[in-house]
């Protein structure tokens, strides 16, 4: 991810939970505050992973006003293996909750997205991956893309599928203005079901027919020329040529 964040700042050491003993689903909010780690040379993935799993993050949690913030790791996209830190609470908890990474990781910038028109999205969904797609709207057309996702984007696909949604967030913090997010939202049983060895299956075809392929020449519009996948895919247009595939750390 080539824009997106790095670390959040810094708590104690304790590798004394077993791994797993923290958060197994993700709820997604109306806020996403992302933050990229940079890990230090050397580092032990295994103690790194249990330190933000079991000590770190229910200590943000515990501290307050208590922040919600899940470790995920790029597991399909470029730059396999990084990290990202997800916090789905509020911009003063997850400010004021930071959990600590040394030694671990050096410390970085917050990225903050707001959900475009919640209204619209329905009640948001429990996840374990996040597909993020990283758009690109033209600076003239931001707040018209903002009325689209509104009127149309949102009510045809943030509820697609009970186990595929399409939720567009617009950054508020950390970001330029025209570097949207679109969040597939899904569990890993439904990323293999629509993308099985990561190619398209006859599911997504469905998912995606003739009503949702109708935006798609509006949708293009609003993007960067080049920003966006064209061609044969069943999803092209809504999915972006930089991406990444972001699985919990359970």
């Amino acid at each position: 991810m080539k824009r997106v964040i790095h670390a959040i700042t810094a708590v104690s050491l304790l590798l004394t939970l077993p791994v797993g003993a923290w958060a197994q689903t993700m709820k997604l909010s109306e806020v996403l505050i992302v933050n990229a780690p940079e890990l230090k040379p050397d580092t032990d993935i295994k103690a790194f992973e249990s330190h933000v799993v079991n000590v770190a993050a229910p200590a943000a949690k515990k501290e307050p006003p208590g922040a919600d913030i899940t470790l995920v790791r790029k597991d399909r996209g470029n730059h396999r293996g990084q990290y990202l830190l997800v916090c789905t609470a509020d911009s003063v908890a997850c400010g004021k909750s930071r959990p600590a990474l040394a030694p671990f990781a050096t410390a970085g910038r917050d990225i903050e997205y707001r959900l475009v028109a919640p209204e619209k999205a329905g009640a948001l969904p429990v996840v374990d991956v996040l597909g993020i797609h990283y758009i690109k709207v033209k600076p003239d057309r931001l707040e018209a893309f903002d009325r689209f996702v509104a009127e149309k984007l949102h009510p045809a696909v943030a509820n697609l599928r009970p186990d595929l949604r399409l939720l567009y967030y617009r950054p508020v913090r950390g970001e330029e203005a025209g570097n949207y997010i679109t969040v597939f939202a899904l569990t890993k049983a439904s990323r293999d079901k629509y993308w099985p060895k990561g190619s398209d299956s006859d599911d997504l075809r469905a998912a995606f027919g003739p009503s949702v392929k109708a935006l798609t020449s509006e949708l293009s519009t609003y993007l960067v020329e080049g920003s966006c996948a064209t061609g044969n895919l069943a999803a092209a247009v809504f999915e972006s040529k930089e991406w990444a595939d972001w699985v919990l750390i359970r």
